[in-house]
């Protein structure tokens, strides 16, 4: 059986991409081009919640082969409208991290796997740039406190 099908036959892990900024985003409704960059390698990992840990489970599932992932974004409104399959990654890559932003910090300091990166960098291989990355994690629609606590979730064999 050829590698295709073999992919379209296991179960899928979904993982949903937003095609234009959210309503809270200081940039609501233009289009973030995650799609585009996920196909240049400019895109090479988003940055997830997980308060109930399911993503090392679910990379578990993946990289073993008893599942693959299915990166998607909505056609239209969020929940509202058909998905659209971007890519299917057979494996994939986990990092913790942990991002602070206080008063007396220009940017957050951010920790993956207790190493401390550049923002930047970050923001860039997530296919943000720094204010657009820090308005999705500290802005209106962000996390609710100065911490935030998640994984970074990698399309690519880079790791910080």
């Amino acid at each position: 059986m050829c590698l295709t099908n073999n992919l379209r036959m296991k179960k899928n892990v979904i993982l949903m991409l937003n095609r234009v900024f959210p309503v809270k985003h200081t940039k609501a409704g233009t289009p973030t081009m995650f799609a585009n960059l996920l196909y240049a390698n400019h895109k090479i990992h988003t940055v997830r919640m997980d308060e109930k840990g399911l993503w090392a489970k679910r990379c578990d599932e993946v990289n073993s082969g008893k599942k693959i992932l299915s990166i998607r974004e909505w056609t239209e409104r969020p929940y509202r409208s058909e998905q659209r399959e971007i890519k299917k990654l057979a494996q994939i890559g986990l990092q913790h991290i942990t991002m602070t932003y206080s008063s007396d910090d220009a940017q957050p300091q951010c920790w993956i796997d207790n190493k401390r990166v550049p923002i930047e960098d970050i923001a860039n291989n997530d296919g943000l740039s720094v204010e657009d990355f820090v308005d999705y994690f500290f802005g209106k629609c962000g996390c609710k406190s100065n911490v935030f606590e998640g994984v970074v979730i990698h399309f690519t064999p880079f790791r910080y």
